[in-house]
């Protein structure tokens, strides 16, 4: 009899603790570690899908003296040709950028000046406030990350919620760039560059997704570096793959004053 109750006993406490011991499937089975090669390529995706885009916006610049807004029109084609106008309050353009492939053009109608040179890093930083390439500018300014060159790259889970953080690296393991993720890797939450040696130069922030034809963009961009705040932009509207006039990227400045950037 004692031996009977006993071993119902450690039956018992057996159970309870394979019971405690189980891991739980919540989390597990739902969020699943991403595959950093499946992430890379719905990136890259966008890149070949969104041949052509164009949008209307407000710009804020949060350097120099005070805060300076002022309304935007872009558009852009692929594979890296960008115009970008500021607005009166009439919806006449005021100040025009360009660029166009490897070069870069910025004609101020006021007083009928015009700057022109490489898309450098070098020469876009001065007129951008962040190190940024053409390509760069690109991409954020169509709703994408910049992604910079890299060697390996890495991914792992943050929460149970579907955040995760992909990291590249160039080579002997050199960061240069974290991409935080939420929606199972579908989403773009914030974006941090970094130079050679490990320090930031530059963040963005992504906000207010929205569904704009088949593409699931920000309509809130957010740029700060370690200062501070250098910049956003609200899109207030935005066009995928449509038709670009002819001559989009060209700009005639007859009669203008003309300045070279760089050396």
């Amino acid at each position: 009899m004692y031996s009977h109750t006993l071993f119902i006993v450690v039956l018992l406490l057996f159970s309870l603790c394979l019971h405690g011991c189980s891991p739980r499937a919540k989390g597990v089975l739902q969020y699943a570690e991403p595959d950093v090669g499946r992430v890379l390529a719905s990136l890259g995706q966008y890149k070949s899908d969104l041949k052509s885009f164009k949008g209307v916006g407000r710009f804020r610049a949060v350097r120099g003296i005070g805060l300076k807004s002022s309304r935007l029109a872009w558009i852009g084609c692929q594979p890296q040709n960008l115009r970008v106008e500021t607005l009166g309050p009439w919806g006449q353009p005021t100040l025009t950028f360009l660029i166009n492939g490897p070069v870069f053009l910025l004609h101020s109608r006021q007083d009928n000046q015009h700057f022109e040179g490489d898309a450098t890093v070098e020469n876009l930083s001065d007129m951008l406030s962040i190190p940024v390439t053409g390509k760069d500018l690109f991409r954020l300014l169509s709703g994408q990350p910049p992604i910079l060159p890299f060697h390996h790259a890495k991914i792992k889970t943050l929460s149970e919620e579907g955040r995760c953080l992909l990291s590249l690296h160039k080579k002997w393991g050199r960061l240069v760039e974290k991409i935080w993720l939420k929606d199972n890797a579908k989403t773009v939450e914030k974006v941090e560059v970094f130079d050679g040696w490990g320090d930031l130069r530059y963040r963005i922030v992504f906000g207010e997704y929205r569904q704009t034809e088949s593409f699931w963009l920000p309509h809130r961009i957010e740029v700060s570096d370690k200062e501070g705040a250098v910049c956003s932009l609200m899109v207030e509207k935005f066009w995928t793959n449509m038709s670009v006039p002819e001559g989009a990227f060209v700009l005639e400045v007859a009669g203008s004053r003309p300045n070279h950037a760089g050396p």
